[in-house]
Parts: C-alpha cells; structure tokens; sequence
C-alpha cells in the first residue's frame, strides 16, 4: 500500500543521498543536486578509470558520457553495496550501517502533495496470506484453457503452453537489467542467435529482428522496414496499405503512424478476406500499392485459405505482406 511505497521509496533515496553526500566530501561534484534513485557524477579524467575499476569487480555502472558516470539504487541495493561502490570511486569514507541523514533536497515542483493508491485494495491486504487469497479470487474471474474455449486473443494464452511459460520465473531471464552490457550475456547471444537462425530457415526471410516485443510497435517496425524497402528501389510514391475490414485495430494505427494511406478490403461472410474485392483494390491501386496487412490466423481465429493466393496477388502489384500473428 501507499505506506509500504512511501518506506522503500524513503530508504532508496535516503541510500543514494548519503552516497552521493561521501562522494562530495571526497571532493566529487554532482551533475545536479536533484536526484531519487540515481546519482549522477561529475568524474572527469577518472572516468575511464573508475569505470575499468567496477567491471574488475563485478559491478556495473552506467557511463553517462567520457566525463560523467551514473549510479542508480533500488530496494536491493543496501549499506554493504553503497559502500562496495565509494571504494570503486577512490572514497575513503563509508556509509554507516543505520544512517540517519535527510532525503534528497528535492524542488517544491517535484514534491508530490496530492494523495495517492486511495483505492481499498491498496490499504486492506498487508500479509502474504491476504495477498495470495486476494490474487486467486481475480484469477478465478479469468477466461482460462482449463475451463473454456478462448474465442479472441490472446495469443500468449491460446498458443503458449504453460512449460514454455516457466522460463519467465528463471533468475537468468528475470534479473538482468536491460542494459546490461551484452558481452556479459553470452547466453542471451547463443539464444538470440540460434532463434533467429531457426525463423530464417523456416521463414526464409532475408533477415530476422527479434525486437520489438509488443504488437503494436511489431507493426510499427515492420510497416517501418517494408517502407524503407520501397524507398531504396526508387518507389517513394508506394504509400498505400490495404487491410481486411475485420483486422484488429492497431493495424489502421500502425498504418496511419507511417503516413501510409489505408484501403479497407472487405471480408466474405465466414470472415475470410473477399478476394475478388482483394484483385479489384490491388489492381486500383498497383502504382502505389505498399502493402497489405493480414492477420495469420485470422481475427476470428481462423487460418485463411487463399493466403498463398493472398500473397502471389499482392507481391505481383508490387506490394509487401505483413503478417500479424494476432491469434
């Protein structure tokens, strides 16, 4: 609840204003004085040095540039690490096991006055047994596989099975902060690796991104890419997109977000993509056309017949096919 946020938010900032006091005692400047969680440090000269010192031992800091380093605390960090990072940057004072300093000097525009997490859930379970009760009854709401067909997404639902769920509870996947520097991750290099060879091979696609992970910014990258395709074949005018009446509406979004022009085409009555409406619009509009969207399998979760067909008709007008895997 909003008392439990207040006291890990306190002892966090509390922790990274006594850092950052040690390191101005031992002559160090501050980027600002306006911090919560991150300090960031004026290190000059000694940057490379300092930074070279935290790797030798196993820690991680970010270089903000050639002449400044930052260094950020969470609810992990204690007294031992704080200390751990001073001796990194050549401090010879240390941080005392129960300090008793004030927060961060913070503006009075970033002070927070209204009141926050009032909502009853927020201030009723405190325990872990509370928790868990709490957790189960809104899991016992839930559409799930064990007790129904799941008519419209989500993929994650329908098509994961629960071993290939597991991994997300493994340490090696849940730890590591994103920007960890990649050398360290030689794991996630042979996985990432190995995937996207796998999706090459089956796909036989030129090449393979594994990022973004989320659908809409997946069809942002991909309208994204098949533009630039047309762009570097001299082709600058094919702006237009085509996508069936019955595709998920992030798929207009996407479209309207790379300033493509959408053309609806319609579906028959079983919801498949009408395809003499498809040979109509791809003939109206094969000078422009960029591309068509279609969502594989299908918005109602069925896997469209004609695609081969689909996909020969649009690729003969010059276009490109983006496959959603919405289902």
């Amino acid at each position: 609840g909003p008392k439990g946020i207040r006291a890990i938010s306190e002892r966090v900032s509390q922790l990274a204003n006594n850092f950052a006091n040690k390191l101005i005692q031992a002559g160090y400047e501050l980027f600002s004085d306006h911090f919560f969680d991150t300090v960031t440090v004026k290190t000059k000269e000694k940057t490379e040095k300092i930074f070279q010192n935290a790797l030798n031992q196993k820690v991680n800091i970010r270089k903000v540039n050639s002449e400044m380093l930052a260094v950020s605390f969470d609810q992990k960090k204690n007294v031992y690490r704080a200390n751990q990072l001073l001796k990194i940057f050549n401090c010879a004072e240390s941080i005392k096991e129960n300090p008793n300093e004030s927060l961060p000097n913070l503006p009075d525009k970033l002070l927070r006055t209204s009141s926050y997490l009032d909502h009853p859930v927020f201030n009723k379970y405190h325990s872990e047994i509370e928790m868990v009760r709490y957790l189960k009854r809104l899991e016992e709401k839930d559409i799930a596989l064990n007790r129904s067909m799941i008519a419209l997404g989500s993929c994650t639902m329908k098509l994961n099975a629960v071993a290939e769920m597991i991994p997300v509870t493994w340490q090696e996947f849940s730890q590591p902060h994103p920007f960890t520097p990649i050398e360290q991750m030689d794991g996630y290099r042979i996985l990432f690796t190995d995937l996207k060879n796998w999706l090459r091979s089956i796909t036989g696609f030129a090449g393979i991104s594994l990022q973004p992970n989320a659908g809409a910014q997946g069809e942002y990258a991909g309208l994204m890419v098949i533009r630039k395709y047309h762009i570097e074949r001299g082709e600058k005018n094919r702006n237009v997109c085509l996508i069936p009446s019955s595709a998920h509406g992030t798929n207009p979004a996407s479209a309207q977000m790379v300033g493509m022009k959408i053309v609806v085409i319609n579906c028959d009555e079983e919801g498949n993509v009408d395809f003499e409406d498809l040979k109509k619009k791809s003939q109206q509009h094969s000078e422009n056309l960029a591309a068509l969207m279609i969502t594989y399998p299908s918005t109602h979760g069925v896997f469209e017949e004609k695609i081969s067909d689909i996909c020969e008709l649009i690729h003969k007008h010059g276009g490109q096919v983006y496959m959603d895997g919405a289902n």
